[in-house]
């Protein structure tokens, strides 16, 4: 059996070897030639999986080392009997991460405060229901939208409306890219929708671009000087709007999800997906050796916990690091350049921190984030 993977996914020998002859591609190069032989696919978001790029050729399985699935055109793959199975959840702790991160820069420069606020989260799926979980850990108001789980609770549901969730001091989005269905989430941010955030609100979205109207996001940028934005998503990926990048507080490209832990969930799901369509005995899981905790140096009473999470995952450092290279004509290589950098960013939950650094209310904090204390 001739497996085909992206040679960008972790592990891949360790977990694929044992199944098939391995051959490694560039997702964002791979072509229908290059997989004739093929008997299964292993991808990432950079690569658009649809008849194009399979036809002819002899793949019964596709999986993607990802969340999202907004690149994969499954409805062709059913069509023509192809097996599919996605990474769904993998990267939940690492873009909750991501998302506390954002907020501990909107506390330290903008003058927000979380304690202080009302989060509206849009989408309950294995991310915003994470975030929700943590924010409820925290003591934090919030509401969430998110009509397909409201619909099966029926009337006892605690999802709110759409507007309710806009209504928010935070709006941190966790929906797929979708186009059609009841629910169709390309541009459910548009201009009247922008328009109705509140003064001083925080606007984050770690999940697809398209969600957010970007023309309409510009013309907010321009005239808001208020609204503290968040992007680590957008359109036309790796070739973004860079003006739009200079415009928001934070830019990133597209690594919330991107951490040591989440690319070692996604090939251990791909491959015990493997072993189920082979009719193989599903390998039990083990825990990754490689993933032992690490320890953030710090000197005792140094951080905050808002900067302990700068300290750990440094996005104002990495936004500017990044608009720069923008600035100075910096495209698509620039994109993939800067995600390859973090593959091996560690998550909170894996990151021990020095216990006498923090007091017991902020060891409380910190602890509902995922963090752990080591003694000294």
């Amino acid at each position: 059996m001739k497996i085909f993977a992206d040679k960008n996914i972790l592990a891949l020998e360790s977990h694929f070897s044992p199944y098939g002859e391995l051959h490694f591609f560039d997702g964002r190069k791979v072509k229908r030639e290059d997989l004739v032989d093929a008997d299964a696919l292993l991808v990432r978001s950079v690569t658009e999986v649809n008849e194009s790029l399979l036809a002819g050729t002899a793949i019964r399985f596709v999986g993607t080392a990802t969340s999202g699935i907004d690149h994969v055109d499954t409805t062709y793959l059913s069509d023509v009997g192809i097996h599919f199975r996605d990474a769904k959840g993998c990267n939940a702790n690492a873009v909750v991460d991501y998302c506390f991160t954002a907020l501990a820069y909107a506390e330290l420069h903008r003058g927000f405060s979380l304690k202080d606020s009302r989060v509206g989260i849009v989408g309950g799926g294995a991310v915003g229901g994470l975030l929700a979980a943590k924010l409820k850990k925290l003591g934090v108001e919030l509401r969430c939208y998110d009509p397909f789980l409201a619909e099966e609770m029926g009337e006892k549901s605690a999802y709110c409306s759409f507007e309710e969730a806009l209504n928010c001091d935070v709006v941190s989005l966790h929906v797929p890219l979708t186009t059609d269905g009841p629910y169709p989430t390309l541009e459910l941010l548009g201009a009247s929708e922008l328009a109705t955030l509140k003064k001083n609100a925080v606007l984050i979205n770690a999940c697809r671009g398209g969600v957010v109207d970007e023309s309409a996001l510009k013309q907010l940028l321009s005239e808001r000087e208020d609204i503290i934005s968040v992007f680590d998503v957008w359109l036309d990926e790796p070739g973004i709007d860079s003006s739009l990048a200079e415009l928001v507080d934070i830019a990133t490209p597209h690594i919330a999800g991107y951490s040591a832990e989440a690319k070692s969930n996604a090939t251990k799901m791909l491959a015990r997906a493997f072993e189920k369509y082979l009719g193989l005995e599903v390998t039990v899981e083990e825990r990754d050796a490689a993933l032992r905790p690490i320890t953030l140096q710090c000197a005792a009473n140094s951080l905050s916990p808002w900067k302990t999470l700068l300290t750990a995952l440094p996005l104002d450092r990495l936004s500017e690091q990044f608009k720069q290279a923008l600035r100075e004509g910096g495209g698509a290589e620039t994109f993939d350049v800067f995600r390859k950098e973090l593959l091996h960013r560690r998550e909170f939950e894996n990151t021990l921190l020095k216990k006498d650094a923090f007091s017991g209310s902020q060891r409380e904090l910190l602890s509902a984030l995922g963090f752990s204390f080591e003694e000294d």
